[in-house]
């Protein structure tokens, strides 16, 4: 008999419905070691409290879940901004609910690729030989990650980017959907990098870049904190 988790997603927004239907296809995996039992939904907006969202209970902001659900509970951080999804992800860690690891049973994970607490791996994307993810990384669909390379803790990879062999992507960073890096490119804590865009040398910590090849198009002002 297979093993039971309970499963809440926190984002009762357009992304939430990814994992629910990864937790619904990892449910159905004829090798599945354990079964989610996907509770419902959490959101930061009170006034859903009480509704539905994709025939499931909006149980209440991350706060009160994080109060009125035991320990033994999973959670997965639903939240397209990167430190927003940081914030909620350590509450709830803090109190002690478990982070959920969602890995679409289409995707394919190569021998010696790590993959960190809380990320999410969505259908048809390929993870090559001994690359490391961090925790609470979002991976879409159809992104190729090279081998060797690195993903940061809540960084984000949008819909069929194209990470190459030996690159490095630092915490909170987004590549933008079908954006591509060059072999052994860093990006930088925070950037951004356009869809569609190209990047063919490193990409300074919360920069934005565009084009092919990728140039830069907006810095952060003087004054704006990095936390």
């Amino acid at each position: 008999m297979k093993a039971i988790r309970k499963l809440i997603i926190v984002g009762a927004g357009g992304f939430g419905t990814e994992p629910l239907w990864v937790a619904n296809a990892m449910n159905q995996a004829e090798m599945a070691e354990f079964t989610w039992d996907i509770l419902g939904f959490a959101d930061d907006n009170p006034t859903l409290r009480g509704k539905s969202y994709c025939d499931l209970p909006i149980l209440g902001t991350s706060d009160e879940i994080s109060r009125d659900h035991p320990a033994v509970y999973y959670f997965h951080c639903a939240i397209g901004r990167n430190r927003q999804r940081r914030k909620v992800a350590l509450m709830l860690e803090e109190r002690g609910l478990k982070p959920a690891t969602l890995i679409h049973p289409a995707a394919v994970i190569a021998a010696g690729v790590e993959v960190g607490e809380g990320s999410y791996v969505g259908a048809g994307s390929i993870l090559a030989p001994f690359a490391t993810i961090g925790r609470h990384v979002l991976i879409n669909t159809l992104v190729g990650v090279g081998h060797h390379s690195l993903l940061g803790d809540f960084c984000q990879i949008c819909p069929g980017a194209k990470i190459n062999g030996y690159c490095r992507v630092d915490r909170f960073a987004f590549i933008g959907s079908n954006a591509a890096l060059q072999p052994g490119i860093s990006v930088g804590e925070g950037a951004t990098v356009g869809a569609n865009s190209f990047v063919v040398r490193r990409v300074e910590p919360r920069v934005t870049v565009m084009g092919v090849p990728a140039r830069t198009i907006s810095r952060p002002a003087k004054h704006e904190s990095p936390a």
